[in-house]
Order: C-alpha cells, then structure tokens, then sequence
C-alpha cells in the first residue's frame, strides 16, 4: 500500500518529519487485518485442549526390573508391574488386558519399587471385570493421573505414598458382585490398609460407592496421613476411617477440603478414640461438614 500524503493542505502543512512518521505508523496499525473474532472464536478465558500426543503401542504386560527406567509415551495395552527403584512412568496410559484374574493395572507392591513416579498418565482399563482395580502399592507419587472405571482407584499397604493433582472418577459397581459373594462391590478411591507418610493432597475423587477415602488398618496400624486441599464426595460416608484392632489413627488431618454429597450425608466418620485435625474444611451442599463419631 502507498500512502500519499499533500503537505501544501492547512492541515497537515505543520507536520514536522516525526509527526509525519507517527501520523504514518498509527494509520497502518488501524488498516492491519485483525483476529477473528467471530463465532468460531475461542475465548481467551476457556481451557485450551492439549495437542493430542502420539503414544507408541505397547501390546502385552510390561515387567520393569531395570533401576531408573523412564516410561514414557507408551499405550501399554497389559498390565504394569515395577520390581526395581526411581522408575517413571510419564504420558501415557495403561490399559490391562482381558483376564479371569485379579486385574491390576499398575502393581507396586513387592517392595523393591520405592521412589516410583507416575506423571500426567491415564489408567483406564479396556475390560471391565469385578476384580478390576487401578494402583496397587506404596513407595510412589502419583502427579496428574486419572484413574477411572475400576473398582478401587488406589490400594495401600506400606508408606511413603503421595497422590497429588489427580482425579479419581466413575468407579465400577456392580450391584451382585461375585468377588464378595454377590454383595454389592465395596469400590473406594482410595483404600489405606497400612502404612505411614501418606499425602493426599489437591485432587477430585467421586463416584466411588463406598467411601472416597477409607482407612481400614486391614493390614496393620496407619499414620501419619495428611488428606488436604481436595474435593471430595461420593461413598456412604465420603472419608471413612476405622481402627479394627489396631488402636487410633495417630497424626491424621484432614483438612480444606470441600465436599459435596454423599449416600448417608456423612462427609467424615471417624471412631471416638481417633483424633484429627479438621479445620478449614467446607461442604458444598450444606452449611457444615458432617462428621460422625462411631466405632468400627
């Protein structure tokens, strides 16, 4: 584009060379095409989609016994098991595949896997069964996972577990569940058996039947558990904890949470002999949280 200007005009006769060079760079910013902004426009505000990562095919189990592997941006299509240290799995999704076994996705829980790491991963079985389940273990961090259509998301038994920035959704149920003699299926999002140094912290976990977090001590006593900053909701009481014969939970908070609904409307049981830390917690169906006080 040419732009003519005539400097004999009495309007523009007192321009000087930086008036003209002004005059000349704000005329071509205005004719300067702009951004669509019609209705095929995303806001600006509203989350943009990921671009879609190719993930290289894995077909069958994968056994990793070598220290310090990194998994990364595998479709595994078999069932994870990690027999050595400081291993990391990233990007990508673990599968199953169709078995009459117990069907765990990610196992964790020989005692030789401590500093595990899983980042940003989808764990999300292709075939559904009552005896499906998602992260069996301890020693491990769990970053940015989703873990869905199975009956308990994460199951421990040992310490030192982490499970930060995650969602724990859309359980499986099955109303006459074989595995408990035709009872319905006791699905939870996360099940602490035994342990010690256990974080939950800033994750949504929902939809589970039983509880959202149930502490069982099935296996032997559990402490120290931190269960913060997540929201929470689904089971008959959405954080169940039970001492069985191991006496109180010691050094338990659970705190700023929010919780929504829940089957019996108990957002936290706990037995009378526990004691936890519970402030800053809120309910987002409600005016108070709802807490029970009762032995099991």
């Amino acid at each position: 584009m040419i732009l003519m200007i005539d400097t004999q005009r009495p309007l523009l006769r007192w321009l000087t060379l930086a008036g003209l060079t002004a005059l000349l760079a704000a005329v071509l910013v205005a004719l300067a095409p702009r951004p669509d902004v019609g209705g095929d426009r995303q806001d600006a505000s509203a989350p943009v989609e990921a671009p879609t990562r190719h993930l290289m095919v894995h077909e069958g189990d994968l056994i990793i016994k070598q220290a310090g592997t990194i998994v990364d941006s595998l479709d595994i299509r078999g069932f994870v098991r990690v027999e050595a240290p400081n291993v990391t799995i990233s990007n990508s999704i673990i599968r199953g595949r169709a078995t009459m076994e117990d069907a765990i996705l990610l196992w964790a829980g020989s005692g030789k896997s401590a500093g595990l790491e899983v980042i940003d991963t989808e764990i999300a079985p292709t075939h559904h069964s009552p005896r499906t389940h998602g992260v069996y273990g301890y020693d491990f961090t769990l970053t940015g996972v989703d873990i869905h259509h199975v009956i308990d998301a994460v199951h421990i038994f040992g310490d030192n577990v982490t499970i930060t920035d995650s969602r724990l959704h859309d359980h499986l149920h099955y109303i006459n569940d074989p595995t408990r003699g035709g009872r319905p299926s006791h699905d939870d999002g996360i099940q602490i058996q035994q342990g010690r140094n256990i974080r939950i912290t800033d994750n949504e976990l929902s939809d589970a039947y039983n509880a959202a977090i149930q502490i069982t001590q099935d296996r032997g006593a559990v402490s120290s558990v931190t269960i913060s900053g997540n929201r929470l909701s689904g089971g008959g009481c959405t954080v169940n904890v039970a001492e069985k014969d191991h006496g109180p939970v010691r050094g338990l908070t659970i705190s700023d949470n929010a919780f929504g609904t829940s089957r019996f409307d108990c957002d936290i049981l706990l037995p009378p002999t526990t004691n936890a830390e519970t402030a800053g917690n809120r309910s987002l169906g409600s005016d108070t949280v709802r807490v029970e006080r009762r032995a099991q």
